[in-house]
């Protein structure tokens, strides 16, 4: 069985896991809130509008890798995933993005109070699913990780602060843009990867280098992510070239740039950008070496991420080798 088959099972248990939790739960009076809640997470019929599920993978393949059980862990991942689609309910409201996987976001339906309901209600949920650890693993295990959940979306929300206070602001440092992408995207991931090493009771070093990973893992994905935005192949990830300066996005490249070329800051600043002029910038960036910085960025994370495992699992287990090429094909990726 290949790297897709593995993940799809995966994904196909968390499906179910994930639906019979949401199922648990009479919204009585409220039952538009459940079928907003069913709508975010794609199960309208509509399986293009669901997410990849892989952060609860990820969570499961630590586990299986620490010598643990899918089924210990499980709640942890049903939790993580709640909790990633709550954020992704906020950030489509924050951002007033139209669209999330192809279909109109929830704010865009029922507007932004019920989506912020709705957000809000996944939060919970999430809580009480990750609290399903103390019948697996214990009630300590379990508010350990119900503390460290709530200690990371502060962090995330910290990200997400500094995301959204850079929008007005051109003069943000490298470092403090590494720093906001810890928060708002690796935070998470190196979450997952500490929830899977926990509920299989990994020791106290083994959950720091787990956190490691994941965050090495979660950085290199989000630079990854940024470079493919200005130099990604519009045939495979399916943007326009130059996607993130059309829309003025604030990425790594983007960041460097306004510190480093004087010509770059000026275009930066013309009111309406045109493909032309779009183009031009692309080539600035890597005149003044914006994409040999990123990439050697990106490759930093990547090689501490794979060094990470590499010293967590010398003798991989089927569950590691499976984590091991899922890294590989996240971190190596064209779009």
């Amino acid at each position: 069985m290949n790297l897709d088959d593995k993940l799809a099972v995966l994904a196909q248990q968390i499906e179910a896991r994930l639906r019979s939790f949401l199922a648990l739960f009479d919204f009585g009076l409220s039952a538009e809130l459940g079928r907003m809640l069913a709508y975010h997470m794609g199960w309208d019929g509509d399986e293009g509008g669901r997410g990849k599920r892989l952060r609860p993978a990820l969570t499961l393949l630590c586990a299986g890798a620490c010598g643990g059980d899918h089924e210990v862990a499980m709640p942890a991942a049903l939790g993580i995933e709640f909790l990633h689609n709550f954020t992704l309910i906020h950030d489509d409201i924050e951002d007033r993005s139209d669209l999330r996987h192809g279909r109109p976001t929830l704010w865009t339906r029922w507007g932004l109070p019920q989506a912020v309901n709705a957000g809000d209600a996944l939060f919970c949920i999430a809580q009480l699913a990750l609290l399903g650890l103390g019948e697996t693993c214990g009630e300590a295990v379990a508010a350990r990780a119900a503390r460290e959940l709530n200690q990371m979306c502060l962090r995330l929300t910290q990200g997400q602060y500094l995301d959204i206070a850079f929008e007005d602001d051109d003069g943000i440092d490298l470092e403090t843009y590494l720093a906001m992408i810890q928060g708002k995207t690796a935070a998470l991931i190196s979450f997952c990867a500490a929830m899977g090493g926990l509920s299989a009771g990994a020791d106290e070093a083994t959950l720091t280098q787990l956190m490691d990973y994941g965050e090495s893992l979660g950085l290199a994905f989000q630079i990854q992510d940024d470079y493919l935005g200005i130099w990604g192949d519009p045939a495979v990830t399916g943007k326009s070239a130059a996607s993130d300066l059309l829309a003025r996005k604030k990425s790594l490249p983007v960041l460097f740039g306004l510190q480093e070329c004087v010509e770059f800051k000026a275009l930066w600043g013309v009111e309406a950008l045109t493909p032309v002029i779009v183009d031009e910038m692309a080539v600035m960036l890597e005149d003044c070496g914006a994409k040999d910085y990123v990439k050697v960025k990106a490759e930093l994370y990547t090689r501490r991420a794979f060094e990470g495992l590499d010293g967590l699992f010398p003798n991989k287990n089927e569950d590691a080798e499976v984590l091991a090429a899922l890294t590989e094909k996240l971190l190596h990726r064209e779009v």
